[in-house]
């Protein structure tokens, strides 16, 4: 019985991919959603992290989305379809927002936490010294893991670059993430 279960939750997202999220959100729901819009994406985060071998509680999902304009309509679709507002509604009224979820806003490349239906949907489009460019998008993808699903084929950072992305962040939870991989693999890199 996992956390969750004992906690009075749902049993954890499961897939025949292999791998569970201990998850207040519904993963695979919003992956669905995303590949049924044919959005092109990498998952990042504590989801990839148990891709790789270590299942944590998340309290989210965490994309890369290609940040070509065509992709960022398509995810636009997706986010409507998701009923996805920016988390900051919940502290300011909708005329206070600096920015509304718009292909426009989507296209300068900031980071947007969001409430969809399905639960908290993190897409982050900058990461200093790791996503800055178009480039470090097509390298993340290239690297990336799939996944088939039921519903098609996701994208997971790649182990490496999971490692980078959890060491640039510098988080307890991250340090926690990168020690707890490398022992899942056998990696006694340091």
């Amino acid at each position: 019985m996992s956390r969750g279960e004992r906690e009075g939750r749902p049993p954890a997202n499961r897939s025949e991919a292999g791998f569970g999220v201990d998850s207040e959100v519904d993963v695979l729901a919003i992956l669905r959603v995303l590949i049924e819009h044919e959005v092109d994406f990498v998952v990042i985060g504590g989801v990839a992290v148990a891709r790789h071998g270590f299942v944590r509680a998340t309290k989210d999902v965490d994309i890369v989305p290609d940040p070509a304009r065509a992709s960022l309509g398509k995810l636009l679709g997706a986010l409507s379809e998701l009923e996805a507002e920016p988390l900051a509604l919940q502290d300011f009224r909708h005329e206070e927002l600096a920015l509304e979820l718009t292909l426009d806003s989507l296209a300068l490349g900031g980071n947007w936490d969001l409430a969809t239906k399905y639960g908290r949907l993190d897409v982050m489009q900058y990461i200093e010294g790791a996503l800055e460019a178009r480039e470090d998008y097509l390298r993340l993808r290239r690297e990336a893991v799939a996944s088939d699903m039921e519903f098609g084929t996701v994208l997971f950072a790649g182990y490496h670059e999971l490692l980078d992305l959890k060491q640039l962040a510098g988080r307890d939870v991250d340090l926690t993430d990168i020690r707890a991989l490398r022992e899942a693999r056998g990696d006694t890199a340091s």
